[in-house]
């Protein structure tokens, strides 16, 4: 069950309308710590809420993982995320792994627990219930474990997370090995070439810092031609230099973007203090530098082509909530492309696929489980992502 820190006894329900009326009425930033239980085990994680939230703004949200050893609130101090969440208006959310630690893809089997994906998964369905979150843009970003972690989601929860960004973490050989993509996840990473712990030049079981900007150029369908800026030397005092090489013909619509540091240790770009592992580069703020990023990208492909597809868009999906049987509406079909179906459950597995031959339909997930689900929909210059329960 959900609670407020200082509301633990309360009921759930009195519990989320207390929230809402806090939400809905202030406007100053607003920080929340909220418990779930997942897995039989008690887990939380930090919301960060910009000036003036109300749920009407649906606004996209950003994870922030921390790194080893490292919890959420000294990510979110250390980052200064909160910051950027502020004055870019969005929603930024920092869970705690168990143990100070993610279960990002180091350790054989692949799928043993704790399943950090679908505990990421989870909170987007409460961040959903709670604060009516636009799901269709929601990325995750990390330091260190954090940034193995976020990679592993883009791997895992490709068909939630519309785009990821990786601070002093890499992509790992058993990552790589079980990454089988439904869809293109725009990459950026940030590295320094003197970091001690996650080398850049890869150790055991952790590829390169080239090596996986390689893989994710495969794994995009990106041309190898890219784009190089040297950024000002604003800070001479920080022992390092930045280049940004670009990807940006990539499939779908996508990118992958690489800050490399030269003479950056294992660091924060920008962070609020000097960490002691390396030089700490000033030269760019990592928080703005990856909001810019996300903010170029939705689940359905880049935010200018979505923006037009949206103009044209009317669809609806009733009852909702229901026994399990819908009724699709897409106003806008074009008799002669039909609309490409998928059904998703909260961990993003996809559990049912079908297509649209008509302006109505009916969708039948009778078979399947009581819950939320998330139904994706696309077409000819037509893109659409709706919550649906089953009860």
């Amino acid at each position: 069950m959900l609670s407020n820190a200082k509301f633990r006894k309360a009921e759930k329900k009195h519990l989320l309308l207390f929230i809402a009326f806090i939400i809905s009425s202030s406007a100053f930033s607003v920080t929340v710590t909220l418990n779930m239980n997942y897995e039989n085990t008690a887990r939380n994680f930090i919301v960060h809420l910009p000036p003036g939230f109300s749920n009407a703004q649906h606004l996209p949200v950003v994870f922030n993982l921390h790194g080893y050893g490292s919890d959420a609130s000294q990510q979110e101090f250390y980052s200064r995320m909160d910051e950027t969440s502020d004055a870019n208006n969005f929603v930024v959310v920092y869970p705690n792994g168990i143990a100070n630690s993610w279960n990002s893809g180091f350790t054989i089997p692949y799928n043993s627990s704790p399943d950090d994906v679908g505990f990421i998964s989870k909170i987007i369905d409460t961040l959903y219930t709670l604060y009516n979150i636009d799901l269709t843009r929601v990325y995750s970003c990390g330091m260190s474990n954090g940034g193995f972690q976020s990679y592993r989601l883009a791997c895992d929860l490709e068909n939630r997370i519309a785009a990821i960004a990786s601070v002093t973490g890499a992509t790992t050989d058993l990552q790589a090995f079980n990454c089988t993509l439904s869809r293109k996840v725009p990459v950026l990473e940030i590295h320094g070439t003197a970091d001690p712990l996650v080398p850049y030049g890869g150790s055991t079981g952790i590829k390169s810092v080239e090596e996986t900007i390689s893989f994710w150029v495969g794994k995009n369908q990106c041309s190898n031609v890219n784009d190089t800026v040297h950024y000002p030397d604003t800070n001479p005092n920080d022992s390092s230099t930045v280049e940004r090489i670009h990807y940006a013909s990539c499939g779908s619509g996508t990118e992958v973007m690489f800050y490399k540091i030269t003479g950056g240790g294992h660091t924060w770009p920008n962070a609020y203090i000097d960490y002691i592992y390396g030089p700490t580069n000033r030269d760019f703020d990592a928080s703005q530098e990856i909001w810019d990023f996300f903010n170029k990208f939705t689940l359905n492909g880049p935010v200018n082509d979505v923006e037009e597809v949206r103009n044209e868009m009317e669809v609806s999906v009733s009852p909702n909530p229901s026994n399990g049987k819908y009724e699709i509406r897409n106003m806008k079909y074009e008799n002669e492309q039909p609309v490409n179906v998928a059904v998703f459950d909260a961990t993003g597995r996809k559990i049912l696929e079908q297509k649209i031959f008509s302006t109505s339909t009916e969708l039948n997930l009778s078979a399947f489980e009581n819950g939320i689900y998330f139904l994706e929909m696309n077409g000819k210059n037509f893109a659409a992502t709706r919550k649906i329960v089953k009860q």
